[in-house]
């Protein structure tokens, strides 16, 4: 007898019943599957999220960020340490946030910058990433580490220079950075009281600090001028740099040879002479040497108006000894068709080590042979007439 027949509920088939159970799990399955995607669907990950930096360093973490769909995502970070700067980078600029496609996540970057008094520790940032309802967080650990293993140095071609105190003394320095961090360096010279001494990086004028890579040099240059009162003798000057927990510092040297300065006059101090045009006319002058030490080779040259004949005897003085003076004479030939009247000139004389220039007025004067010559020729046209009224002057 069948189950339709006798009444009793039928059985259910074993497929059928397979089908039943699949069905229950689907529709229990379905809210739980929707609901790990909305916990798991915004992502923030780093391939490296364990660092080890030194002080004055900046740590840097390469970001990823995932989502389920296109959406901004905004970004802060907490557990900072006090003189720590935490900044998001992205697209060559600081951000607070981020618009991700899932097909494509946007280059991210979040730089710590360290100070050089950090002591070593160890410290948690946390970054959160949030939007579309959804959040997640990501702990970054970051020790720092005594100063690692290599030195800082700083060389240079010529550590002493030499010469007289109106010189500015310049030095090239290379900075060697023989650890395994960059860093950036900040720059400092100094030198006796009075001198003015400055250090700079050598590529910018106004930077005040210059970035080495690991391994890497950079150059600084210094400058140092001394007071105008300064007197022969040597001077310590230091130059040094600081950064990443590393100091280093070179010493360097001036040698002031004396100060020299020439002075160039007339005897008298009187700066103007008479002269005949086409005769020679000499002129007294003396070079003076108000320096402390002494000045050689002191040529003397002249700028005198269009074809004047100026030498001097000697044209060049072999050397002057601190506070002497040399008499130089200057022989002074105007030109032959110069006409009556004050001409200027500029005398000159001229060492390694200093120089000095003096005007001249020269006035040029007719000749006195001339004058006698127009006496004569006067004397005799009256002498003449006389003669002629004499004569004939009864007849």
């Amino acid at each position: 007898m069948s189950d339709r027949v006798s009444g009793r509920p039928s059985r259910l088939q074993p497929a059928a019943r397979a089908a039943l159970l699949l069905g229950l799990l689907g529709i229990v399955a379905g809210p739980l599957a929707s609901l790990a995607t909305a916990a798991g669907g915004l992502t923030v990950t780093t391939p490296f999220p364990a660092v080890v930096a030194e002080p004055g360093s900046t740590a840097s973490f390469a970001l990823t960020v995932d989502v389920p769909s296109a959406m901004r995502v905004d970004l802060k970070t907490t557990g900072v340490p006090t003189g720590w700067t935490a900044r998001f980078r992205g697209g060559g600029l600081t951000v607070d946030g981020v618009y991700v496609d899932p097909k494509a996540s946007p280059s991210l970057t979040l730089d710590v910058e360290i100070p050089d008094s950090a002591t070593a520790s160890s410290n948690t940032i946390v970054v959160t990433a949030t939007g579309g309802g959804l959040s997640d967080a990501l702990p970054l650990s970051i020790r720092i580490a005594d100063a690692a293993a290599g030195n800082v140095t700083l060389t240079t071609d010529s550590p002493g220079q030499r010469g007289p105190a109106s010189t500015t003394f310049s030095y090239t320095i290379t900075i060697h950075n023989d650890t395994a961090t960059e860093i950036a360096f900040t720059m400092d010279a100094v030198g006796p009281p009075g001198w003015t001494v400055a250090a700079k990086p050598s590529s910018a004028a106004q930077a005040t600090s210059v970035t080495v890579t690991p391994s890497g040099t950079g150059t600084m240059s210094v400058t140092a001028t001394p007071p105008s009162d300064v007197t022969a003798g040597d001077y310590p000057l230091q130059a040094s740099v600081t950064g990443g927990g590393k100091t280093a510092s070179i010493d360097l040297a001036v040698s002031i040879t004396g100060t020299y300065a020439l002075v160039l006059t007339t005897p008298d101090q009187v700066l103007s002479t008479t002269a005949n045009a086409g005769s020679v006319k000499d002129l007294q002058l003396t070079v003076t040497n108000n320096g402390s030490a002494p000045v050689a080779n002191v040529a003397m040259s002249a700028s005198a108006p269009t074809n004047w004949k100026v030498e001097f005897t000697p044209p060049t003085v072999p050397s002057i000894e601190a506070g002497a003076t040399q008499t130089v004479t200057a022989h002074i030939t105007p030109s032959g068709d110069a006409i009556a009247g004050d001409y200027e000139m500029t005398i000159t004389s001229r060492a390694t080590e200093a120089s000095d220039d003096v005007s001249i007025r020269v006035r040029v004067e007719t000749p006195q042979f001339w004058w006698i010559v127009g006496v004569v020729l006067i004397v005799a046209v009256f002498a003449g007439l006389y003669w002629v009224f004499r004569t004939y002057g009864r007849r």
